[in-house]
């Protein structure tokens, strides 16, 4: 049973939880993490792990009480990467990573903060666009850019002059979706051949869910009693931040699964499942331990689902298209239909109803014609 102190309580749903430090923000407030299990000895042996994992995470500060070295980029990314820590998802962090290597180092590590100016700004933008990052990747490149200029100014490093960053998009408005017919096409091909991969594809093309989303399901959230999806979790590979390199042989491999909460609160959610595909789950149903696309205690990682729906879209004989514009055809054809936005919004996961339309809502031309046309109808 658990102790007093322990942060580790029983749910209303039956489910264990529990509660661990993760680290302490710029103004010192603690931010906590969450661990989940079907009894107490298995959140308290989560916790344990994670703490013997992390041993600093208790004796971690908002920041170290000494100014980084110098002002070059470089120095204060250090920093500003173990000031961040323990304050966002691994997933989170290792993206952080993947960014500051590929992209804003190798270009700006040796410059000085007290140096940069618009100019230098506008320069990486299109150093970048000319190595091909779209402008979705570009948005995401310069806000950990804006994240690591304002750790420098806490320590009185500032740019040569107010920097103004341009508007860059988040996401291209030009997202490759299906055709109808080609959409008909994938659900008959799916439904000739139905299985468990077979009905993970069909969940993404009727509820939008994210592929990760899909990777993590289990069959304990297909609640055949309540009709309803519940996604819980969300599976991402990340970069092992424990790897070693000892004589020159790697230790552990250099990626890992990462099994966690989906990206933001309103990720976690439920979602009311049409009654075909309760239907076609039904006889495919495992042990609610089980991975739905596995049948399995084991799931299948978000890239074989990337490859495997590439290999059923050229069986299909559909021209190839990413898995994720499924989600943007399942918010098209709901808006089309006339449905309302704020529906959508909860059913994708959106933290605004201004996400879904901004991101996700791209009419197709032939309903574009068929507007005018109801126009001109008098």
């Amino acid at each position: 049973m658990p102790r007093r102190g322990e942060n580790i309580r029983k749910r209303k749903d039956g489910r264990w939880e529990a509660r661990y430090v993760k680290g302490r923000d710029i103004d010192g407030k603690i931010h906590y993490g969450y661990l989940y299990g079907k009894s107490y000895a298995e959140v308290k042996d989560k916790k344990s792990k994670i703490i013997s994992e992390n041993p600093n995470v208790y004796l971690y500060t908002s920041r170290s009480s000494l100014p980084p070295q110098d002002d070059r980029i470089y120095t204060v990314s250090i920093q500003w990467k173990a000031h961040i820590r323990y304050t966002v998802k691994e997933s989170t962090y290792s993206n952080y990573e993947e960014i500051l290597d590929n992209h804003i180092l190798p270009l700006l590590g040796e410059m000085q903060v007290k140096k940069f100016t618009n100019h230098t700004i506008a320069g990486f933008i299109q150093k970048e666009l000319e190595q091909g990052m779209a402008y979705g990747s570009i948005h995401v490149i310069i806000s950990v850019l804006k994240n690591i200029l304002r750790y420098a100014q806490d320590f009185g490093y500032f740019p040569a002059e107010p920097l103004k960053f341009p508007r860059i998009p988040s996401s291209s408005s030009d997202i490759q979706i299906m055709s109808s017919e080609d959409y008909k096409k994938l659900d008959a091909c799916l439904l000739s051949n139905m299985d468990s991969f077979s009905f993970g594809i069909l969940l993404c093309m009727y509820t939008g869910i994210r592929v990760g989303e899909l990777s993590g399901l289990k069959w304990e959230d297909v609640d055949f009693d309540q009709c309803r999806l519940h996604i819980r979790r969300t599976v991402t590979r990340v970069k092992n931040l424990n790897m070693l390199i000892t004589d020159g042989k790697k230790e552990c491999s250099r990626t890992h699964l990462n099994i966690g909460t989906p990206k933001t609160a309103t990720s976690i959610r439920t979602i009311p499942l049409p009654d075909r595909l309760l239907a076609l789950a039904a006889p495919l149903k495992k042990d609610s331990r089980f991975f739905v696309l596995t049948g399995t205690e084991k799931c299948m990682e978000p890239r074989t689902i990337q490859r495997r729906y590439a290999g059923l879209l050229k069986k299909c004989q559909i021209p190839h298209i990413k898995i994720h514009a499924l989600r943007h055809q399942f918010s098209c054809r709901w808006i089309e239909q006339g449905f309302d936005t704020k529906s959508l919004s909860e059913i994708l996961g959106h933290t605004s109803v201004k996400t879904t339309l901004d991101l996700y809502v791209h009419i197709q031309p032939d309903t574009k014609r068929k507007y005018m046309n109801q126009l001109t109808n008098l």
